[in-house]
């Protein structure tokens, strides 16, 4: 208890000293992208949807969030959330073979398979993303990100233990408007978007639709058999009818579709010598690869929402959001990621259908602001998967499925004692039930289709897991709180502190070695949360700095481990410590100039966690090891200058330079005992990013260069240690796009 309470004076003591600093000298923060068209004397006002209470003005939300609107995301040429995290302070994102890797503040997970779940979400127009392979979807008519960070228990429930990211779609508009941009660069880049929205009858019904088609060659060279890895195609369409009745009350539909062909690599990069002459060739260049067989994933994934609101009297509203999502596709994987026949697998067919209804009532008296509602959601997942071992002749064909049911009621309140003082107290309760089944057998594969293999009974080779078949039910409960207290000394200066819970339900390992271990799953996992935050905007609006400071007691968290020859097995590590403090600043001392500096400080830590493994070191203690995927340092930092040309319209010139410091993949950090060339992990490094566009004078045309990566450094995002070797993600290479839009 005394070092709880050590760590918490630690952390206020830490913002203390920012509003201090705040208060004294002036400077402020903002999102690090403003104002990227005609410039205005102070800094533009940001609003968000995160409380479920209504817009909101983000310097006056009590929550540590980031926003990003559309124009901002145009101008870098963000086509999905992995562009989003480089310009988010303690976010990391990676991928393996589609499946969606997000940390932030160092929560997160890599167990991302059927059987578990993410610990840091992903929200669609309000709707909860289930499967982390949806996660890079492209954005098609986005309004704005929201990058919200920490536990959101309370109003966001299901596994938000990290924090989670809203994408939000641009509603029809009220007048006919458009816009049609097309895009070209290296690596045979191509891209075309465009959408059209506005009123369709009289009666005051609106429409939109959108549509999105791009594609590239491939990032990586393959030496082996030719051709490569870590191309792109993709298309997708959105559409939206809002129809109103009354002035008080609306339903608006939305229907999107993707399909994306891709031939990811999954982590495709060996890092460490397999001596095989070929393989060799390439250790040290992240444009090559040497794999003997081809990469595919093939993904369909559509979904259908009806969202319904009505107000029927002042300062009350009444929210219905129904949604249906569909996920189908199949990933062909070289497994070893090597140019060696040792493993091949094939996750087909891959179908997945959610269902999940939220009812909100929220509303506001004189002192008083709340909102209260009731969640549920299903899921049906299937993930087949034929792991094939050529050199035996076998592949060992895995049937799971799972069936996820999860049921909430929640309520938050926020009363105003004074005009500058108000305290918040809410409460979720969870209750989810997971039932998996799984049926592991292995037979003759002369070819890799399963369905031509041998259905005689075969053992497998050794060290690989014997045939099995289980079914397992597990339910789990949670009370996730939060309370709070806000104080509002002077306009435009808010300072806020928090208590908040997290919750992660548990699951079951989809790559477990043998039945017992596949149906003892894995338990959930936990996070309290103690923040405190200052907003503020001085000088007119010219400056503005936020400041957050928090401590996070993370119990149970799960981290999956690779076991040899090929399974992935989730463990609860004890207890994890995490401390941070993060501070954003936006300039504008001319109308023409804006400048930003964010910076997140980390210091992640397992504090027990007595019987970790990793292949390389076996069982060892990593307790006071740094947790996954989580630096201790991230900042962003850079600007943009905006001037007018008179009746020629406008130009812009920005850059932005991110940089992190040494990060970990595995609980062994720099390796155990006297290893310390241990080559999970990624050392320090910097992202140089920059853009030149123009404006016409009527804002109807557009045309921008934007470069990412300029410098063509060399980095990896992930890392697994299954087959041969370690093998890891690397981090896209220098990229530079031309486009130009027109709209209206």
């Amino acid at each position: 208890m005394n070092k709880n309470l050590s760590s918490i004076a630690r952390v206020i003591g830490c913002v203390s000293l920012a509003t201090c600093w705040v208060i004294a000298a002036g400077p402020a923060q903002a999102d690090p992208a403003q104002a990227e068209t005609a410039p205005t004397a102070g800094l533009e006002e940001v609003v968000v949807t995160a409380t479920k209470t209504g817009a909101t003005n983000l310097q006056d939300t009590p929550l540590a969030i980031q926003a990003f609107t559309s124009e901002q995301l145009a101008v870098r040429g963000i086509q999905n959330i992995s562009g989003v995290a480089p310009y988010t302070p303690g976010v990391q994102l990676s991928d393996l073979t589609g499946y969606s890797q997000l940390f932030i503040r160092g929560v997160g997970s890599n167990t991302v398979f059927i059987g578990s779940d993410p610990s840091s979400t992903v929200q669609l127009d309000g709707v909860y993303l289930a499967r982390p392979l949806t996660y890079l979807m492209d954005f098609i008519d986005v309004d704005q990100v929201e990058v919200l960070k920490g536990p959101q228990g309370t109003l966001y429930g299901r596994n938000s233990v990290g924090g989670t990211m809203n994408v939000t779609s641009r509603a029809p508009s009220p007048t006919p408007t458009g816009e049609l941009q097309v895009s070209g660069g290296n690596y045979n880049a191509f891209g075309l978007q465009g959408y059209l929205s506005g009123p369709i009858t009289d009666s005051g019904i609106r429409g939109s639709i959108a549509f999105n088609r791009a594609k590239h060659s491939a990032y990586l060279d393959n030496v082996s058999t030719g051709g490569g890895v870590e191309n792109e195609d993709h298309y997708g369409a959105r559409g939206q009818l809002l129809f109103p009745f009354g002035s008080t009350t609306s339903l608006t539909l939305r229907g999107d579709y993707e399909y994306s062909n891709d031939s990811l690599g999954g982590a495709p990069k060996l890092l460490v010598a397999d001596g095989v002459p070929l393989d060799d060739s390439v250790l040290g260049n992240y444009g090559k690869v040497s794999l003997n067989l081809p990469n595919l994933t093939t993904l369909r994934t559509y979904g259908l929402a009806a969202d319904f609101k009505t107000q029927p009297y002042d300062d009350f509203t009444i929210r219905s959001l129904t949604a249906y999502r569909h996920l189908s596709g199949s990933m062909y994987t070289d497994a070893d990621a090597s140019s060696l026949n040792v493993l091949r697998t094939l996750i087909s067919p891959i179908k997945e259908q959610q269902l999940s209804e939220e009812l909100d009532f929220n509303g506001k008296t004189d002192r008083l602001t709340y909102v209260y509602g009731l969640y549920y959601f299903h899921e049906n997942d299937a993930e087949p998967l034929t792991l094939s071992v050529p050199a035996f002749h076998v592949s060992n064909i895995v049937r799971g499925s799972l069936r996820d049911e999860s049921e909430a009621a929640f309520g938050q309140i926020e009363y105003h004692f004074t005009p500058q003082i108000s305290a918040v107290a809410g409460l979720r309760y969870t209750h989810e039930t997971k039932h998996y089944s799984a049926a592991s057998k292995w037979t003759l594969s002369e070819s890799f289709d399963p369905t031509v293999a041998a259905a005689a009974p075969v053992i497998g080779p050794p060290f690989f897991a014997p045939p099995f078949a289980i079914s397992a039910l597990r339910s789990y409960n949670a009370l996730t709180p939060k309370f709070g207290l806000n104080y509002r000394p002077q306009d435009n200066l808010l300072v806020y502190v928090s208590a908040t819970r997290g919750f992660k339900s548990g699951g079951f390992d989809y790559g477990a070695p043998d039945a017992a271990d596949a149906m003892r799953g894995f338990q959930p996992e936990y996070l309290w949360s103690y923040e405190l935050g200052v907003k503020s905007d001085w000088l007119d609006k010219r400056v503005r700095l936020n400041a957050d400071a928090f401590l996070y007691r993370y119990s149970n968290l799960q981290v999956e481990v690779f076991v040899p020859p090929a399974n992935a097995v989730t463990e609860n590590a004890a207890a994890a410590r995490i401390e941070g403090l993060e501070t954003e600043l936006t300039v504008r001392p001319i109308p023409e100039l804006t400048a930003y500096a964010n910076l997140a400080w980390l210091h992640a830590r397992y504090t027990s966690y007595p019987a970790a493994y990793v292949t390389r070191f076996g069982t060892f203690n990593a307790s006071g090891k740094a947790l996954n995927h989580a630096p201790n340092f991230t900042t962003v930092f850079g600007g943009t200058y905006t001037a007018k040309l008179g009746n020629v319209g406008s130009a812009f010139f920005g850059a932005d330079y991110h940089w992190q410091s040494q990060m970990f993949f595995t609980p062994a950090n720099a390796g155990v005992g006297s290893v310390t060339d241990y080559p999970e992990q990624q050392a320090s490094y910097g992202i140089l990013s920059a853009r030149v566009g123009w404006t016409s004078a009527d804002d109807h045309w557009t045309a921008a260069v934007i470069g990412s990566n300029l410098t063509n450094r060399n980095y990896i995002t992930s890392t697994v240690s299954y087959g041969v070797g370690i093998s890891g993600r690397p981090g896209d290479p220098r990229l530079v796009r031309a486009q130009m839009a027109y709209r209206f």
